[in-house]
C-alpha cells in the first residue's frame, strides 16, 4: 500500500521585492550633478545562490521585462489541450534536488520534468495535456515535478497564429542564462475573447523560478474559472504555493501584473563572493568589494562582477552586470562667438557668461591673465584666448582668437609707357609692412588667376591694381596704368654661307632706327648703318641692336665664309685618275676633268692617255675652275706577236707597265698553265717559249697584278 504524505505549505514571509530581474543586480542607474558628483554603487546577488532545491520560498516581486537576446522557438502546439514536444535545456536546471537537462511545456499553462508519465495524468511529449480539476496544490490527482504558471483552461486553436502563440527563448549570457516560456496573448476555453499572457522563466546558477503573469482575466463560465501558481514535487506531496493564487477564480489586471519568485532556500551556504568594478568602457579596475563609492564628470558605465564558488556543483562561476552613473552638468553653455578680425577698433569685448557659473579664468596664448576673473574681457592684442566658467566640479571653456592690426598702407609707381615685348616687374610699397601680407593683381578690375606674389610681371597694355590684405583680412590697393608701344619686326635675314673670296653682306630691313649697334663674334662693330659688310673666310656670329623710339630690338645670325680648297689629284696608270679636296669649300663635292661636265664620283677611269685639269663644285654652288693640272699614263696591251726573228714582234709586252715597277704578270696558257712569270720592275718581255720549248701558235691569258692590288685580265695571241 502507497503510503502518500501531505505537506502544507507554510509560507515564511510574504515580500513584495523590488524588481531585480539579473542574478547580479548593480542597481538602478543614478544620476549625480556638479554640486555632489559622487555616488555609491551596491551589487546584489539572488538568494536562494548556493541553497539546495529541497524546499522554497514564494515571493511577489516587480515583474521584469525580459527580452529575448537570441532565436525565438515556437512549440508549435497548434491542438487543444497538448504536451510540446520535448525541449532541451542550454543548462542543468536543479528542480527539488534533481538535475533535470530537458522538459515539456503544456499548453495549459505548465512545464513538467516528467516525460514519461500515464498517471494519474499523462505527462507524454506531444500527448493529451489535462485541462480539468479542482483540486488544490498539493494533490497526487494534479501533474507531478511541474510548474503551474498560471496553470488553467487555455484553447490555441482560437488564437491568430496558434503555432505561434507558445514560445521560448534563451535571454542572457553564460552563467546568468534565463530559459524563458512565453504563452502570448493565448485564449481561453470557452472565453475565446479573454487572453492570458504570462511566463516561466527559469535562471541559470541560482535555480531561481519566476511566474510572470501580465493579465489572466476570468472565465467563471467554464470550471469555475480556476487557475493556480505553485510547483509541485515528484511524489505530488510537497507543494509551494503563491499566497491567494492556489486553485480559486483569481485574476490579475494588465495594469497591476504579478511576479511570483520561487527560491531554493535549504541549507543556504554562506558563499563569499569576489565582487570586483571596472570602468566598463576603458576596463580599468576602480574598486572591489559589495558597495563602492565613484566620482564622475561624464557619463560613465560601471561593470561590477562576483565571482564564488558554488558548494553543491563544485562549479566557480562569474556573475556580472552593469550600472551607468549619467552626470547632470549643470553649468550652462556659453560661447565666445565667431573669431574676431579688427583693423579699425582698437579694442573688442569677449562675453563668456554662463548660467549657474560662479567662477571665471581667462587666458590668452596659453598664459593665465592676472585679475581677470569676470565673465567678460576687454582686449586690445592680438592673441588666443580662452574662457572658462566654473560650478562645483564643473568646468566649460571656449576660445577664440583675436586678430586687431592697422590697415597696410600701399602705392605703386606712377604710369610706365614701355616698349612691346618687353616685361616691367611691379613692386608696390607697403609703409607699414608686417611680413605676413597677401596679394591679388588686377588687370582692367579683373583678378588675375595665380597673380598673388608681392611682385608682377606684366608684358600687356592695361591698368593695373594691386590689392593688399594683412592677416586678418583688411586690405587696400593702388593702381598705375601700363602702356606698350608695338616693337618693330627686326630681321637682318637668314644665316649665310660664302664663297671663299666673296663679301657678305648683313642688312636690316629696317631703314629708320634711332642707333644700330653691330656685334661680330661678341665684339662691337664701328659700323651705325643697317648694312654690314664681312670679308675674310671663317665662322662669324652677327648680333645687331637696334633702337628706335622706347624700343630696343635685336636679331642674330651666322656667317660662314668658306676657306679656299685644296685639291690633290692623284693619277693611277692604265687610264684612271683619284681627285681629293683637302681644303674648304662645303661638302660634299662634285669633280670635272674638263670643266663642264661634273660627277659626284671623285675617280675617273678608262681616261687615255693626256693632261687633265681638274675643276670643283661645293654644296654651297661655289666653283674652282682649273685648279690642278694631271697627266694619265695608259696601259697598252699587244693583241699578237710573231716571235719568228724578222724583228718585229718577235716579243710580248705590256706598253706603260714598266711605270708601275713592283706589278706582276703571269702568262697562262689555254688550259690554265703558267708558262711565263715577269715582273715590271725589270722590263721583261716574252718570246713564246717555256724553258727553250717553242710554244705552239695560239690563245693566251694573262693576269696583271699592281701593288694596289687591282688585277687587269685579258688574252693574246702567239702566231708562228
Amino acid at each position: 500500500m502507497k503510503k502518500l504524505l501531505s505537506i502544507y505549505v507554510i509560507l515564511l514571509g510574504f515580500l513584495n521585492i523590488s524588481a531585480q530581474c539579473s542574478q547580479l543586480d548593480a542597481g538602478d542607474d543614478v544620476t549625480v550633478s556638479c554640486s555632489d558628483n559622487c555616488t555609491t554603487l551596491t551589487a546584489e546577488v539572488f538568494p536562494g545562490i548556493g541553497a539546495q532545491t529541497d524546499t522554497y520560498t514564494i515571493d511577489s516581486a516587480t515583474p521584469c521585462p525580459i527580452p529575448p537576446n537570441g532565436g525565438v522557438t515556437p512549440t508549435s502546439i497548434y491542438l487543444d489541450d497538448r504536451w510540446s514536444g520535448v525541449v532541451t535545456l542550454p543548462f542543468t536546471f536543479y528542480f527539488f534536488g534533481q538535475p533535470y537537462n530537458y522538459l515539456i511545456i503544456g499548453d495549459n499553462g505548465v512545464i513538467s520534468f516528467d516525460t514519461n508519465r500515464s498517471s494519474p495524468e499523462i505527462q507524454r511529449p506531444n500527448d493529451f495535456c489535462q485541462w480539468s480539476f479542482d483540486q488544490t496544490l498539493p494533490s497526487t490527482d494534479l501533474f507531478r515535478n511541474t510548474i503551474f504558471g498560471a496553470y488553467h483552461d487555455l484553447y490555441v486553436p482560437a488564437a491568430s497564429s496558434p503555432g505561434d502563440r507558445i514560445r521560448y527563448y534563451i535571454s542572457g549570457t553564460y552563467p546568468q542564462r534565463k530559459f524563458v516560456v512565453l504563452f502570448d496573448h493565448v485564449p481561453q476555453y470557452s472565453c475565446n475573447s479573454l487572453l492570458t499572457t504570462q511566463r516561466i522563466i527559469l535562471y541559470e546558477t541560482s535555480n531561481v523560478i519566476d511566474v510572470q503573469i501580465d493579465e489572466k482575466p476570468v472565465c467563471s463560465g467554464w470550471q469555475n474559472g480556476v487557475a493556480v501558481v505553485g510547483i509541485q514535487n515528484e511524489d505530488g506531496t510537497v507543494a509551494y504555493v503563491a499566497p491567494g493564487r492556489n486553485t480559486g477564480a483569481w485574476a490579475v489586471d494588465p495594469l497591476n501584473p504579478e511576479l511570483w519568485r520561487i527560491i531554493p532556500n535549504h541549507n543556504p551556504s554562506s558563499i563569499i563572493f569576489d565582487y570586483k568594478w571596472y570602468d566598463d568602457t576603458t576596463n580599468t579596475l576602480v574598486g572591489t568589494g559589495q558597495s563602492i563609492n565613484v566620482c564622475v564628470t561624464e557619463d560613465t558605465v560601471y561593470r561590477v562582477e562576483a565571482a564564488f564558488d558554488d558548494p553543491n556543483t563544485g562549479q566557480h562561476y562569474t556573475l556580472t552586470d552593469t550600472v551607468t552613473v549619467f552626470f547632470d552638468n549643470q553649468l550652462g553653455n556659453f560661447d565666445l562667438g565667431p573669431d574676431i578680425y579688427e583693423c579699425d577698433n582698437p579694442s573688442v569685448t569677449l562675453d563668456a557668461t554662463a548660467a549657474n557659473a560662479t567662477t571665471y579664468t581667462w587666458e590668452k596664448d596659453g598664459v593665465v591673465i592676472p585679475g581677470a576673473t569676470s565673465p567678460t574681457l576687454t582686449v586690445t592684442e592680438s592673441g588666443h584666448y580662452v574662457a572658462t566658467a566654473g560650478f562645483g566640479v564643473c568646468s566649460k571653456s571656449d576660445d577664440i582668437d583675436v586678430y586687431i592690426e592697422a590697415r597696410p598702407i600701399v602705392s605703386l609707381p606712377a604710369d610706365i609707357v614701355d616698349c612691346e615685348g618687353n616685361v616691367v616687374t611691379l613692386t608696390p610699397t607697403i609703409s607699414n609692412l608686417s611680413g605676413n601680407e597677401t596679394y591679388q593683381w588686377q588687370k582692367d578690375g579683373v583678378d588675375i588667376p595665380g597673380a598673388t606674389n608681392p611682385t608682377l610681371d606684366v608684358t600687356e597694355t592695361g591698368n593695373y591694381t594691386v590689392v593688399v590684405s594683412n592677416t586678418i583680412g583688411c586690405d587696400a590697393s593702388d593702381d598705375i596704368m601700363l602702356t606698350f608701344d608695338p616693337a618693330p619686326i627686326l630681321d637682318i635675314g637668314e644665316d649665310q654661307v660664302v664663297c671663299a673670296y666673296d663679301t657678305a653682306v648683313v642688312a636690316a630691313n629696317i631703314l629708320d632706327g634711332d642707333n644700330y649697334e653691330w656685334l661680330v663674334n661678341s665684339t662691337v662693330v664701328a659700323n651705325n648703318s643697317p648694312v654690314l659688310e664681312l670679308n675674310g673666310s671663317g665662322d662669324y656670329d652677327v648680333v645687331l641692336n637696334l633702337d628706335r623710339g622706347t624700343c630696343s630690338v635685336t636679331d642674330s645670325l651666322h656667317v660662314k665664309i668658306l676657306d679656299p680648297i685644296a685639291v690633290v689629284a692623284t693619277p693611277i696608270l692604265y687610264g684612271e685618275l683619284e681627285v681629293t679636296v683637302t681644303g674648304g669649300g662645303l661638302s660634299p663635292y662634285q669633280y670635272s676633268i674638263n670643266g663642264v661636265d661634273f660627277q659626284d664620283n671623285n675617280y675617273f677611269e678608262g681616261l687615255p692617255n693626256g693632261d687633265y685639269y681638274i675643276s670643283i663644285k661645293d654644296s654651297n654652288n661655289c666653283e674652282y675652275d682649273n685648279v690642278l693640272m694631271a697627266h694619265v699614263i695608259n696601259l697598252i696591251v699587244m693583241q699578237f706577236f710573231t716571235p719568228n726573228g724578222d724583228g718585229f714582234n718577235d716579243y710580248w709586252r705590256i706598253e706603260n707597265a714598266e711605270y708601275t715597277p713592283e706589278a706582276q704578270l703571269n702568262i697562262y696558257d689555254r688550259f690554265g698553265k703558267l708558262v711565263r712569270s715577269m715582273r715590271t720592275s725589270q722590263h721583261e718581255t716574252w718570246d713564246g717559249t717555256l724553258n727553250g720549248t717553242l710554244l705552239p701558235s695560239n690563245d693566251y691569258w694573262y693576269i696583271l697584278t699592281l701593288p694596289n692590288g687591282k688585277v687587269y685580265k685579258g688574252h693574246f695571241a702567239l702566231k708562228r
